[in-house]
C-alpha cells in the first residue's frame, strides 16, 4: 500500500503537491478501510469511496504523534511536563519541565518536540482541506454520505487549528488545499482571532448538525465530541451561554453518562463516558505501532528490593515524569478519593517478589524504603524513580508487565470535562445551582464528598484532580489567565528544581512562555514580516 506523506512545513510542500495513500484496516467495532489499488489523486479525491479513505486516514494521521518515540515517546508528554502538576524526574521528557528544552529559539528542544507539533497539526489541517475541497466539488454523492465526511474532515480541521491557537498563537490558517499552482504561496503574517475563531465555530456548527451522537465505528467524531469541543471553543471567548448550552446537550441527550472510576481507563476505552479516543490496535494493519506514555510516568519501582514488574504495580515504568507533589496533596485532601486507588493514579507499589524482601516486609506491603528528602539529592531522586506515585490513564492491562510498548487507546475526550466544563460555564453565567450539580457529578462518582459552594479554584482544583495528564490542564491554565501564577506557585516541586544544574526552572520562568516559540526553521518558510511570538526575538 502506497504512503506519500503530505507535509505542509516543509520545504517540499511548498514545491510540490502529492496526496496521502490510504491505510486502516481495523478489528470489528474499530475504524475499517478497504485496501485499495487504485491510491491515486484522483481516487482519494474524486469518488465517495476515495473521501471515506481519506477521512480513515485522517484519524491514523491524528494517531502519529502519540506513537512517535522520537527522545524516549517525549513528543506527546510535552504539555503534561509543562503543566504544574507534573515533577520532571530524568530523561529527555524532564528537560521541558526544567525549561532547559522548549523555552527559546535556540534549543534542542524547540527544533525537535515543539516543530514536531507545530508540523503535526498543519499536516492534518492541510488534508482536512483537501478532503473539504474535494467533498464539496463531488456532484455524484447522496447529501448525507456527503455531509458526513465533511463534519468529520471539519472536526479534525477544528481541532487541529484550535490546537495551534492554544499552543503558538501567532498561527496562519487557510482553508484551501496546496496544489502546485499555490505550493510556493508563503503566509506573510498571523491569522486575527476572530477569522481563527469564526473558522472554528463554523466547522464545528456544520459537524454537530451532521454527526451522530453513536458513531458506526468507536474513534470516530461524533456529534458528542464536536459539541465538546465547541463548548471549549465557547469558554475561550468567553461565551458562557453557548458553553454551558453546549455542555447540556450532551449530559442530556442520553447517549452519555459518567462510568465507575475504575472502568474509565480500563479496557479499550469504548464505553459511555468517552467522546473521543485514538484508537491502536495490535497486530492489524492500520492498527498503529507502539506507543510508551505508561512507561514514562510509572516509577521504576522495580528496581528496588522485593519488587518485580507487575500489572497490579503498573507494568513496566522508566520514572521520568510524574506526579507533583501539589496534585499528590489535592488527592489526599479527601482519603476516600478512589482516583488513587489503581484506576487513575498509582500511590503504593506492593512487594511482589518473596525472594528479595527487606528485612521486616511482607507481600503485598507498600513499597516504603525511601524518604521524600528535601535536602538529601541522592535520597529524594531514589524516591521520585522508585516510588513516587505513577499515572496508569495509558496503561495496558494487557501486555507482559515487563514490556514498556503498548497498544492502549488514548482518552481525549471524556465526559468528565464536560461536566467541569458546564460548571464553570453556569458558574460564569450566575447559575450556582447547576455549576454545583456538575461539580458534585465528577466528586461523587470518584467518592469524594459533595461540595456547597464553588468558584474558579474549587473547578480548578477538581480539574486537576480529574484531568491531570490528559493534555489539557495547560491549556485551562492560560485560558483562565492562572498559568503563569500557577507555574510559579507549583511547577515541579522545589527540591527538584533547585537540584537542576542549569538552574531553577521558576526563576528561569518568563509571561511569555504561555505562548510557545514558532520554531526557527517554520519561521524561514514563512513571510520574511512574519511575526514570531512575544519574548522569543
Amino acid at each position: 500500500m502506497k504512503n506519500m506523506n503530505l507535509n505542509i512545513v516543509s520545504k517540499r510542500i511548498f514545491a510540490v503537491v502529492f496526496a496521502v495513500a490510504m491505510l486502516s484496516s481495523c478489528e470489528k467495532d474499530f475504524l475499517e478501510d478497504k485496501l485499495r489499488s487504485n491510491t491515486s489523486v484522483d481516487f482519494l479525491y474524486t469518488t465517495p469511496e476515495g473521501l471515506e479513505s481519506a477521512v480513515v486516514g485522517l484519524y491514523s494521521l491524528n494517531r502519529e504523534i502519540y506513537q512517535d518515540l522520537s527522545l524516549n515517546g517525549t513528543y506527546p508528554l510535552i504539555l503534561q511536563a509543562k503543566s504544574d502538576l507534573g515533577v520532571g524526574i530524568t530523561g529527555e521528557v524532564s528537560l521541558y519541565s526544567r525549561l532547559l528544552w522548549g523555552a527559546s529559539l535556540g534549543d534542542f528542544g524547540t527544533t525537535s518536540g515543539i516543530n514536531a507539533h507545530w508540523v503535526h497539526h498543519y499536516r492534518i489541517v492541510d488534508r482536512c482541506n483537501a478532503i473539504i475541497r474535494g467533498a464539496e466539488n463531488l456532484q455524484d454523492i447522496d447529501e448525507s454520505r456527503k455531509n458526513q465526511i465533511l463534519a468529520e474532515a471539519k472536526c479534525m480541521r477544528a481541532n487541529a487549528y484550535f490546537s495551534l491557537y492554544r499552543l503558538f498563537n501567532n498561527i496562519f490558517i487557510t482553508t484551501e488545499p496546496t496544489t502546485p499552482e499555490n505550493a510556493f504561496d508563503v503566509p506573510q503574517d498571523k491569522s486575527s482571532v476572530e477569522e481563527i475563531f469564526s473558522l472554528l465555530r463554523s466547522d464545528l456548527d456544520f459537524a454537530i448538525d451532521n454527526l451522530d451522537y453513536n458513531p458506526e465505528q468507536f474513534g470516530r467524531w461524533g456529534q458528542g465530541a464536536a459539541r465538546h469541543l465547541r463548548a471549549m471553543v465557547a469558554l475561550w471567548e468567553e461565551d458562557w451561554t453557548e458553553a454551558a448550552a453546549q455542555a447540556d446537550a450532551i449530559i442530556t441527550s442520553g447517549n452519555h453518562s459518567l462510568v465507575a472510576t475504575e472502568e474509565v481507563f480500563a479496557g479499550e476505552l469504548d464505553h459511555s463516558e468517552t467522546l473521543f479516543a485514538i484508537n491502536f490496535e495490535r497486530e492489524t494493519i492500520g492498527g498503529g505501532s507502539q506507543h510508551i506514555m505508561s512507561w514514562n510516568m510509572v516509577s521504576a519501582y522495580s528496581d528496588a528490593p522485593g519488587l518485580i514488574q507487575s500489572v497490579e504495580n503498573g507494568g513496566a515504568g522508566a520514572g521520568f515524569i510524574s506526579l507533583n507533589q501539589y496534585i499528590i496533596d489535592l488527592l489526599n485532601e479527601d482519603p476516600d478519593d478512589n482516583r488513587k486507588n489503581n484506576t487513575y493514579y498509582i500511590f503504593e507499589y506492593a512487594y511482589n517478589d518473596e525472594s528479595a524482601l527487606p528485612p521486616g516486609k511482607e507481600l503485598g506491603d507498600p513499597l516504603d524504603l525511601y524518604e521524600n528528602s528535601e535536602t538529601d539529592q541522592n535520597e529524594f531522586m531514589l524516591y521520585y524513580r522508585r516510588q513516587n506515585p505513577g499515572v496508569l490513564k495509558f496503561f495496558d492491562e494487557t501486555v507482559e508487565p515487563t514490556d514498556r510498548n503498548h497498544f492502549k487507546n488514548i482518552m481525549i475526550y471524556r465526559l468528565a470535562e464536560t461536566y467541569l466544563i458546564g460548571a464553570e460555564a453556569h458558574m460564569m453565567a450566575n447559575n450556582t445551582t447547576k455549576a454545583l450539580e456538575y461539580l458534585n457529578a465528577v466528586r461523587e462518582r470518584a467518592n469524594t464528598d459533595p461540595v456547597n459552594s464553588i468558584d474558579l479554584q474549587a473547578i480548578l482544583d477538581e480539574g486537576a484532580r480529574e484531568l491531570a495528564f490528559e493534555g489539557q490542564r495547560w491549556f485551562t491554565l492560560k485560558r483562565t489567565g492562572k498559568l503563569y501564577e500557577f507555574l510559579l506557585d507549583h511547577m515541579n516541586n522545589d527540591n527538584m528544581n533547585e537540584s537542576y544544574p542549569e538552574g531553577n526552572p521558576k526563576v528561569l520562568l518568563r509571561e511569555y512562555m504561555e505562548n510557545w516559540p514558532i520554531p526557527q526553521q517554520q519561521m524561514d518558510l514563512l513571510g520574511p514580516n512574519y511575526p514570531q511570538n512575544e519574548g522569543y526575538n
